[in-house]
């Protein structure tokens, strides 16, 4: 464990980014999925240092970059990235669309590259604004069957995923067509230190002793929540 201290400050973890005392790096798996994934960063979320997923997916996933910012048009690692002939550069973003990838097949033969926006619905809204480089990418849309596993926090709508779930999902759904070898056993490994978040949050929300504490242990497991029914036949969507 690479640990930063800082006087007055508990002891951090340079790699995970969170407090020595819940570092989360045994946990984090190293997977060699086909897809390369690009989290773009709001600078909001890089700065969390207890409950950003996003960096143990990007930690988890060989080839997978984290680029921080609000406005990409003009960043210099996003346009090398566009302008790269032999990648496949989509979008994953929440969007009604039609048209399934066919199994074993991809519109631009390059390997495929997925940029994902890290960062709460509000912020990632704007980001999408400002980031005109990105509008004209095809798109990945996921039909989210199945609601957050973020117990500590209560997502705005049902169809909001943690970051590190978006990626789990999106990597069982290019498995079904062929365009992944994600097996359940990397999906366990992927979302362990995920789920050792949750417990660690929980816990600490449960402790009266705990600056994070909650009477009941933070939002309870039975919480009704409104879960849209899912769309027949399309759990993963490019538009061209």
């Amino acid at each position: 464990m690479n640990l930063l201290a800082v006087d007055g400050y508990r002891p951090l973890c340079m790699r995970c980014r969170r407090p020595a005392a819940t570092c989360l790096c045994a946990f984090i798996p190293s997977l060699q999925p086909r897809t390369r994934f690009i989290f773009l960063t709001h600078p909001k979320e890089a700065k969390k240092t207890k409950n950003g997923s996003g960096r143990l997916a990007h930690l988890a996933l060989a080839g997978s970059e984290i680029v921080v910012g609000v406005d990409f048009s003009a960043d210099r690692r996003v346009g090398e990235l566009l302008a790269d002939p032999a990648l496949d550069c989509r979008l994953l973003y929440p969007e009604r669309a039609s048209g399934a990838l066919a199994p074993g097949t991809r519109a631009a033969g390059g390997q495929l590259v997925l940029f994902l926006l890290d960062a709460t619905w509000p912020c990632a809204k704007k980001m999408m604004k400002l980031s005109t480089n990105l509008h004209a990418l095809p798109r990945v849309s996921l039909d989210v069957q199945r609601p957050s596993e973020w117990l500590i926090k209560r997502q705005p709508d049902p169809r909001c995923l943690a970051t590190i779930e978006a990626v789990d999902r999106t990597l069982k759904a290019l498995t079904e067509r062929g365009l992944e070898q994600y097996t359940a056993g990397d999906s366990e490994q992927l979302m362990r230190p995920f789920h050792e978040m949750n417990a660690m949050a929980r816990k600490s929300a449960a402790d009266p002793n705990s600056k994070s504490y909650r009477a009941g242990g933070g939002r309870p497991e039975s919480a009704p929540r409104r879960v849209r029914a899912p769309k027949p036949g399309r759990s993963i969507i490019f538009r061209d």
